[in-house]
């Protein structure tokens, strides 16, 4: 099933697809065994900076091998591409969908270069996310800060300026700023859902998706989707699942052949993995 039979089908039934990063194989495997377990589609992604670490062809390779085995929808994405080149090098590999974050840059040089990716990712029929607000935060720890500093009205996206955005490129899908961070504070993250119902009044014929999905408050995820998320992106909490596990199992065995001690790992990740699914409701986009 193609990505864009996917958005189409969260759109019409009110859910999400979760989008989750990896960093190695054996997040790779913990995303892929939730995703069979609950019979979900699933969005894999990878960072510029993962993609380079683990090879964008061999991210290919493993997300159509374990597609084949699980035999379920697994979407590959290059999450936050910050250079046309490096979206290239994802298309080219054979990525199913790339996201252009040019929000860096001016808005004059973005529209440019995004234009450019839609023009070439359309060729092959892959998927374009766009965004114009840079999405503050990073999957380091931030657990000592509030997001009291990233709340304030005028930081969030305008909803004309992505209306003229996503016209102008002809994206897929938007990731807009309404207060979603990236990495996980010290309070809980809330969401601005008066400005997501005028983003989502503007660009009607644009899918939304929403980053930073780690640490947001639930009600708010949940009430995000029914206004017309369809993506949800988790990254952190990924991470520090697997991290502090890993942490845990070194520290208590002299084993040092690596798959003994990558269980309890695997399994932590799929636990999050697992419960993101069910919060976004992507089981449902199969039935």
């Amino acid at each position: 099933m193609k990505p864009q039979e996917l958005f189409k089908k969260a759109r019409e039934k009110g859910v999400a697809i979760g989008a989750f990063n990896v960093g190695n194989l054996e997040t790779f495997k913990a995303i892929t065994q939730a995703a069979k377990n609950l019979k979900s589609p699933v969005l894999i992604e990878a960072s510029p900076g993962e993609a380079s670490f683990m090879g964008f062809k061999q991210l290919v390779y493993l997300a159509r091998a374990y597609e084949d085995q699980i035999q379920l929808p697994v979407i590959l994405n290059l999450d936050h591409g910050e250079s046309v080149e490096s979206i290239l090098e994802a298309i080219k590999a054979g990525f199913d969908y790339v996201h252009y974050d040019g929000s860096k840059f001016s808005y004059e040089e973005n529209l440019e270069n995004a234009a450019i990716v839609v023009e070439e990712a359309h060729k092959k029929e892959i998927m374009v996310e766009g965004e114009i607000d840079h999405i503050e935060g990073s999957s380091a720890d931030h657990t000592k800060e509030n997001t009291k500093m990233y709340s304030k009205p005028e930081l969030f996206t305008d909803p004309r300026k992505a209306k003229e955005f996503a016209e102008k490129t002809g994206i897929d899908v938007f990731a807009s700023f309404i207060g979603n961070l990236h990495g996980i504070y010290a309070d809980v993250i809330h969401l601005n859902l008066d400005k997501l119902k005028e983003i989502t009044a503007a660009l009607p014929n644009t899918y939304l998706s929403l980053h930073g999905g780690s640490g947001v408050y639930d009600d708010d995820v949940r009430n995000a989707i029914k206004m017309g998320i369809v993506k949800v992106n988790v990254n952190s909490e990924l991470r520090v699942a697997f991290k502090m596990t890993l942490q845990e199992e070194i520290g208590k065995t002299t084993e040092i052949a690596p798959y003994k001690y990558m269980k309890r790992p695997i399994e932590e990740v799929q636990k999050v993995v697992e419960t993101k699914m069910k919060l976004f409701g992507s089981p449902e986009l199969l039935k």
